[in-house]
């Protein structure tokens, strides 16, 4: 089987690196999970000059593959090649270079997804290169300065508090929806300032529970106290994982 993921893997990448505006291709990890997993499937990031080939254009590319659809809020493709799903993204280099060349001045692309983008380019297989861009580009993200991790640090730190607020009331006032929806976002923006204090690339939210607890620095008691917001348990309803929320945040304070 993996010799069939293998061989599926290269045939795309002979496909789209026939496009005149792509760069580089990178294969991201989710390939490396076993193929029974849920989790797998084969993800490439396609980096192009100038604009993106257009979805007719795509489509036609791939007449071969199956439920093909495509996203318009982000250049994506998903659908199935042989059974194994597949997903592809097209991305500019214009802006990514933009990104990295003026980091702090543009941390509203850290917002949502952490630096999971730097992740994706440090860390994406290359399977294909036309010039040595994706090489410049990892050694520049290997040497950010201490104001960009500084300033994800007190933007993450903030979220983080406006969620606990939110989780507090929402436990206070036995609105289990909202209560939901902001531990999750408490939850996002934790995991992201755990990483940051690390000066670590946050990873995929299907690898954060691999990879948080394997960090170097890490608040004492913050495995259990994590464990406590993650798990169902009849014993930690929202009352006490909102006083855990609090212990946590305090003790990530001498972090700083």
């Amino acid at each position: 089987m993996r010799r069939k993921v293998e061989r599926i893997s290269m045939a795309l990448v002979e496909i789209i690196k026939t496009i005149p505006e792509v760069d580089s291709i990178l294969l991201n990890e989710s390939a490396e999970t076993d193929i029974v997993n849920p989790y797998f499937f084969l993800s490439l990031d396609v980096y192009c000059r100038g604009s993106f080939p257009g979805v007719n254009k795509r489509r036609t590319l791939f007449e071969n593959a199956g439920a093909f659809e495509s996203s318009h809020v982000n250049v994506k493709d998903r659908f199935f090649m042989e059974d194994i799903p597949v997903r592809i993204e097209y991305k500019k280099k214009d802006r990514i270079d933009t990104i990295i060349n003026d980091n702090e001045g543009n941390l509203w692309a850290f917002h949502d997804n952490g630096t999971y983008m730097f992740y994706r380019l440090q860390n994406g297989l290359i399977m294909y290169q036309q010039s040595d861009w994706i090489d410049t580009v990892r050694k520049k993200i290997s040497y950010l300065p201490e104001t960009f991790w500084a300033a994800l640090r007190e933007s993450s730190m903030r979220s983080m508090e406006h969620y606990l607020v939110d989780l507090s009331s929402a436990a206070l006032n036995s609105d289990n929806l909202f209560y939901i929806v902001s531990l999750s976002g408490y939850l996002k923006y934790l995991c992201s300032f755990m990483f940051i204090i690390n000066r670590k690339f946050e990873p995929s939210r299907r690898r954060l529970a691999d990879q948080i607890m394997k960090l170097d620095i890490i608040p004492e008691n913050f495995a259990g106290r994590f464990d406590s917001l993650i798990r169902e348990d009849t014993e930690f309803p929202p009352s006490r994982k909102r006083e855990v929320a609090k212990l946590l945040t305090k003790s990530l304070i001498y972090l700083f």
